[in-house]
C-alpha cells in the first residue's frame, strides 16, 4: 500500500513538471514517513487524506518546486469550454424568444422587449464570466500553479470589461438586425469568444512573466497532510 501511495505521488510530480531530482528526495521522505505511520498502525492512504494526487500538488507547492509555466493553450481551451454553457444559455433565451417557430407555437407574435434583452443578455455574461474563471481555476489547480490566484484573480478584473462591451455591443448589432439567423449569428458569437479567449491568453502570458514567487521557507510534509 505505501509503494502505491508513493508512485501515485511520483506520477503526479511528473506530470505537474517537478524535476527528477526533487521527485526522487520528496518520494524517499514520503516512503520513509509512510514506514513510520505504519508502524503506528495509521494507513498509508489515510495519511495523504485519500487523496495522493491532491497531497502530491499541495506538497510539491509548498516546497516551491512546481515549474511556473505559460500553459496559455490549455487555459485558452478551458476558458473557451467555461464560457460556453453561459453563452449558449444567453443565445437560446435572447434569440429563441424571437424565432419564427416560437411564434408558431405560441401563435402569436413574440415582442421581446429591449429591457428584457438586456437583462437576458447580461445574465449570460455573468454566468461566462463565472465559468471562464472556474475553468481556468481548476486547469492551475490541477497542475499547482504557483500564479493560479494571481491569474484568476487579474481576470475576474479584466473579465467584466470585456463583458460589458460585447454584451453591449453582440445586443445592439443584433437588435439591428432583428436577431437574424445565419451568418450574422456566427459573428455574433465567435467575436466575443475570439476576444475573451485571446485575453485569457495575453493575461496569462503578463502574469507569469510578471509573478515572482514569495521567498517563503518550503513547508514540511506533516504542512500539506490534509486535517
Amino acid at each position: 500500500m505505501s509503494e502505491k501511495v508513493v508512485r501515485q505521488c511520483k506520477r503526479t510530480w511528473r506530470r505537474i513538471g517537478v524535476s527528477r531530482e526533487d521527485g526522487a528526495e520528496m518520494a524517499g521522505e514520503l516512503a520513509a514517513d509512510l514506514r513510520v505511520a505504519l508502524a503506528d498502525g495509521r494507513d498509508p492512504q489515510s495519511y495523504v487524506g485519500g487523496d495522493p494526487a491532491g497531497f502530491a500538488r499541495a506538497w510539491a507547492s509548498e516546497r516551491g518546486v512546481v515549474p511556473l509555466r505559460y500553459r496559455t493553450g490549455r487555459l485558452m481551451a478551458a476558458s473557451l469550454l467555461g464560457a460556453l454553457p453561459g453563452l449558449f444559455a444567453g443565445l437560446f433565451m435572447v434569440f429563441g424568444t424571437s424565432s419564427d417557430e416560437l411564434e408558431q407555437v405560441l401563435g402569436r407574435t413574440v415582442d421581446v422587449p429591449t429591457w428584457l434583452v438586456m437583462i437576458l443578455y447580461t445574465a449570460s455574461a455573468v454566468f461566462v464570466w463565472a465559468g471562464v474563471l472556474a475553468a481556468v481555476s481548476a486547469v492551475l489547480r490541477f497542475h499547482a500553479d504557483a500564479a493560479r490566484r494571481a491569474t484568476v484573480g487579474a481576470l475576474a478584473v479584466l473579465l467584466p470589461f470585456f463583458a460589458v462591451a460585447a454584451v453591449v455591443g453582440t445586443a445592439m448589432v443584433a437588435r439591428l438586425y432583428g436577431y437574424p439567423y445565419g451568418l450574422a449569428v456566427v459573428a455574433e458569437v465567435t467575436a466575443p469568444l475570439s476576444i475573451m479567449t485571446g485575453l485569457v491568453g495575453v493575461t496569462r502570458v503578463v502574469i507569469v512573466r510578471r509573478f515572482r514567487p514569495s521567498a517563503e521557507p518550503a513547508g514540511s510534509l506533516w504542512d500539506a497532510v490534509p486535517a
